[in-house]
């Protein structure tokens, strides 16, 4: 049996439970925003590790699911902690929702159960200069970079390399802009906050879902910086599947494994010099947009391979 865990209505988690039900494949889902009607123990019986969720007035053994999805969002996020909500459900709930949250995602941390991710492996995203040297460990190319608060050294930098883009060098989503001149007027805040400024490649995008033993590869064609946001400039973003070289397969499945991350989204980036640069990797990847617009079963393999162990 599997386990989906976060807001059912969410496209990605709301596809991979369709796959399941598709598939007969046995499952149950807890709702993020139902928590508080939920009850969770953790302890040691007869020496071993358990913990029993009480959900829909049964009690399940998480231990004894053969995988779990999870896509909870951020707690503090959720509408029910809004002061004008808590009215609805009272502090009470909302404290327990809380500890709740927290207690799923400690046993997720300490489980051997299959799950799609472990926290813990999560965290690499949290720092995009550190998820680099990561990426560059398993032999794929990644940008000339400059992070700075420094106009200066950014300067410098844009010397060498005349065309650049900036984002975040967090997991906080950022828009992917080129820093055009009209944009220098900016460049004195970044001495409140690190911004990371990369070489600017000519090329095409190519994004990678890994889930565990399989991949899908999206090529993206657009004339925008950031085509996840081609609409907002009044453009388009034609989607095609694309197969990648034998070599660079090999080198997605293993940047997935050293990263702890069964299923990522992996930014690739295919240069008109047909070189492969690596941007970043997504640990909890909203696929769905892929899968909508290529046919990719994305949704089918998680859900095989949550319970079968192989998605092939």
């Amino acid at each position: 049996m599997l386990l989906f865990i976060g807001i059912p209505s969410e496209p990605p988690l709301q596809m991979a439970i369709s796959s399941a039900e598709k598939a007969g494949i046995p499952h149950v889902v807890l709702d993020q925003r139902e928590m508080h009607f939920c009850n969770l123990a953790i302890g040691f019986i007869n020496n071993k590790f358990s913990a029993t969720l009480q959900l829909h007035d049964k009690d399940y053994k998480l231990e004894e699911f053969s995988g779990i999805y999870f896509r909870m969002m951020d707690y503090g996020s959720m509408p029910h902690t809004d002061p004008r909500s808590l009215r609805y459900i009272g502090m009470d709930n909302v404290q327990k929702s809380g500890l709740l949250h927290q207690q799923l995602l400690y046993w997720m941390d300490m489980t051997r159960v299959r799950i799609l991710n472990a926290p813990w492996a999560m965290g690499s995203n949290m720092s995009k200069p550190y998820q680099a040297q990561l990426i560059k460990e398993v032999g794929f190319k990644i940008p000339a970079t400059c992070i700075t608060t420094d106009k200066t050294w950014m300067q410098q930098f844009q010397q060498k390399y005349p065309s650049l883009i900036y984002k975040s060098v967090s997991s906080v989503r950022s828009i992917v802009k080129e820093l055009r001149p009209a944009d220098e007027k900016i460049l004195d805040k970044i001495q409140y906050l690190a911004t990371q400024f990369q070489q600017k490649l000519i090329g095409t995008n190519i994004r990678v879902h890994v889930i565990g033993d399989v991949l899908f590869a999206t090529k993206i064609e657009t004339t925008v910086t950031d085509y996840r946001y081609a609409r907002r400039e009044n453009k388009t973003a034609e989607l095609s599947t694309f197969k990648l070289p034998q070599k660079i397969e090999k080198s997605c499945f293993l940047l997935s494994q050293q990263l702890g991350l069964t299923l990522c989204g992996i930014d690739l980036f295919l240069t008109s010099e047909n070189e492969y640069y690596c941007f970043e990797v997504n640990p909890s990847p909203g696929y769905s947009f892929y899968q909508n617009n290529t046919g990719q079963d994305i949704s089918g393999a998680i859900a095989k391979w949550l319970y079968y162990g192989t998605a092939k």
